[in-house]
């Protein structure tokens, strides 16, 4: 009975905790704790010493939940340990927002690192705007290119490459200089911040991604695992592990529109991994390995709290999200930066009018929570 009593302690404790499992698994536990204890007090309730039969049941069931705690345990553990790590929620000035029923604005910044996510010497090369709607269930993504000319946050006089505002760690300078861009319009509720190296291994554990290429290219793979790796792509859709999706998101001298170009390969990735992570509870069940390598190269102010309600929301809802990519168009320029000076002038990109504005219309509309819109 020691072994019961302890066993239905962690299962109390496990199911309590779990807050993004699976619904059938919490049933098979409940079903299966109610079940230990009706077997291991049927001795006392018919004043038999010997029950036979049901000594091995109850033997049986007690390895069943004794295993579906271990299950249990081991994805919370996963989840807070993470949570712990990345989620910079209780540090700073919460978005105070209900996700699974308010739309809400996430920054991705992407930096150039190849270490991990407090390199000081990262740039934001990536850097996009994701606009979810959990009531239209759409998801509007926004690329920023990087070389995109903009006055940085807290700066007068010249202006600067967008990419620059990321400089010695600092996402939130970067969020904000987006927001000033914005015509301070929207206010960005999250940002996310993720290194290079994180897309390969995520990609991985997703069993690789889909994407779609619009031009044939032969590229080595700059893979840290196998340094002899090439990355073939073909026209039209195709599948890619880790290696192949970073290299595609990271190319730009194959392109006429260099870095736009590159900024619409970046948005079909992450478009990517977002669907192939929600297209199935199995690799939302894989989330803990998927922690774990994310851990390192990953940083968010989306809080604990926020992050458990989408996961049980989607987990309840299971939505299929339309994600709709639009990106900032403009022409290029050599023209002096605040970084470099007057005597060093860099290549930069200044916005087109059309383009800023289609923008700004496009996130007016996915903030709108008509269901039917």
């Amino acid at each position: 009975m020691a072994v019961q009593a302890v066993t239905s302690v962690l299962l109390a404790v496990s199911i309590i905790r779990m807050e993004i499992l699976e619904m059938w698994v919490v049933i098979l536990i409940i079903v299966s704790l109610i079940l230990l204890l009706m077997i291991c007090m049927a001795p006392i309730i018919f004043r038999k010493k010997h029950f036979g039969v049901f000594r091995y049941i109850c033997i049986i069931v007690s390895i069943i939940c004794i295993a579906g705690s271990i299950f249990a345990f081991r994805y919370t553990n996963a989840m807070n340990g993470f949570l712990d790590k990345v989620s910079l929620g209780d540090e700073v000035e919460n978005a105070g927002k209900d996700v699974t029923k308010e739309p809400f604005i996430m920054y991705v910044s992407g930096t150039d690192s190849r270490n991990n996510v407090e390199d000081p010497d990262a740039r934001s090369d990536v850097n996009i705007l994701l606009v979810v709607n959990p009531v239209t269930g759409k998801i509007l993504s926004v690329s920023i290119p990087r070389d995109t000319y903009v006055q940085i946050h807290g700066t007068t006089g010249l202006k600067d490459k967008l990419t620059h505002a990321g400089l010695n760690n600092d996402v939130e300078r970067s969020k904000a200089t987006i927001e000033d861009f914005l015509g301070n319009k929207f206010e960005i509720d999250y940002t996310v911040k993720v290194s290079f190296d994180t897309v390969v291994e995520v990609v991985d554990q997703l069993d690789g991604i889909d994407i779609n290429s619009d031009k044939a290219m032969h590229l080595a793979a700059e893979s840290k695992k196998n340094p002899s790796k090439y990355c073939d792509y073909v026209v039209g859709k195709q599948h890619v592990d880790g290696d192949c999706a970073l290299r595609f998101a990271r190319e730009r001298k194959s392109y006429a529109r260099g870095d736009k170009h590159r900024g619409e390969n970046q948005q079909e990735v992450l478009a990517a991994i977002i669907n192939r992570f929600l297209s199935s509870k199995k690799y939302l069940m894989k989330l803990p390995e998927i922690l774990d390598i994310a851990a390192d190269s990953f940083e968010t102010t989306f809080s604990r709290d926020d992050i458990t309600e989408f996961m049980r929301f989607q987990l309840a809802n299971n939505i299929d999200w339309q994600i709709e990519s639009i990106g900032l168009d403009g022409v290029g320029d050599m023209l002096p930066t605040h970084t470099y000076g007057e005597k060093e002038p860099l290549w930069v990109m200044i916005p087109d009018e059309k383009s800023y504005e289609q923008i700004i219309k496009k996130m007016e509309d996915n903030l709108k929570v008509e269901k039917n819109s």
